[in-house]
């Protein structure tokens, strides 16, 4: 067998490794750099002022960093747990050889994953529209003309409107992954544990839940992490807000929105750089914990395969 030592391994991945330092070592670097000083837009003649920054982060009476951490974390936790049920329930159902026209479904789940993210979003914003959209209109014809939900002009259901909309784009990755988790499940297990005794939900709770949790896991984090991310969706339909308290950032403003509307905000007359690239720093040092974790995760699961063979 061809022997190839480290040295020619290392020559040739060299450039890789370089490129992928520069393109995405640099920005880093920088953002770190610009966050231990005070510039802002027109502060040309700007000096370090260490961790200052940092310290108005955390500290600070009127720092948003905690309000909006904590609806961004609200907003991921509840996103996700919905993707979990919604994607295990149409998994269920797509696995079920007694549904006619199954070929039919499992390429129709796939229409809200396959559209544009942003076309999608402005669809739902017309849906949503108070005056106008169908959702409100059809409750009118039920509940009486009176009838209308404050979507994106209520603080709490413009936050359901947001999940919503994340869901609706997002649970049939879900369905995917557990689709193909399930049908790798042998049949047999199922069957014996009917014989045992075993209703339908003690099976699934201790036969196919086990079996599909390696699958779901890893996508689970992933999607924490793009859901953290998120920016455009939530974007297009309630530019973070709405704003009930003035000197607090929009009930939907998450991180990625905040940081823009700081920086591109039309009401920001002196973007203060230093202070946003503190805050995207945090941002970066959370996403790399939970990318962190989620390759620990995989590397334990590696073991306790290699340990059971």
């Amino acid at each position: 067998m061809l022997k190839v030592s480290r040295w020619t391994i290392t020559a040739y991945l060299a450039p890789m490794i370089i490129t992928i330092a520069l393109v995405s070592g640099t920005p880093i670097l920088y953002t770190l750099y610009l966050s231990l000083t005070n510039l802002t837009f027109f502060n040309d003649d700007y000096t370090l002022r260490g961790l200052g920054n940092y310290q108005k982060l955390f500290f600070a009476a009127d720092s948003d960093l905690l309000y909006v951490l904590g609806q961004t974390v609200l907003y991921v936790v509840i996103c996700v747990g919905l993707f979990l049920v919604v994607g295990m329930l149409t998994a269920l159902a797509l696995n079920n050889r007694k549904i006619k026209g199954l070929a039919f479904w499992r390429v129709a789940l796939l229409v809200p994953w396959a559209a544009p993210s942003a076309i999608t979003a402005l669809i739902w914003k017309f849906l949503f529209n108070y005056d106008f959209g169908p959702i409100n209109q059809i409750g009118r014809v039920f509940f009486g003309h009176n009838f209308g939900v404050p979507w994106v002009t209520s603080p709490w259901w413009a936050f359901t409107a947001v999940v919503i909309v994340n869901v609706w784009l997002t649970y049939p990755f879900f369905t995917v992954v557990i689709l193909g988790a399930l049908q790798s499940v042998p049949a047999e297990l199922n069957e014996a544990a009917a014989v045992d005794g075993a209703n339908a939900w003690q099976r699934f709770l201790n036969v196919t839940l086990p079996l599909v949790r390696p699958a779901i896991t890893p996508a689970t984090i992933l999607s924490a992490i793009t859901t953290f991310q998120m920016f455009n969706t939530v974007f297009l339909i309630t530019s973070g807000g709405p704003t009930p308290n003035p000197a607090k950032p929009g009930f939907t403003e998450f991180v990625m929105i905040y940081m823009y509307n700081r920086i591109l905000g039309a009401t920001v007359a002196n973007p203060h750089y230093g202070a946003i690239a503190a805050f995207a720093i945090m941002v970066f040092i959370i996403l790399g914990a939970l990318t962190f974790f989620a390759r620990s995760l995989g590397q334990q699961r590696s073991r306790r395969k290699e340990a059971l063979a």
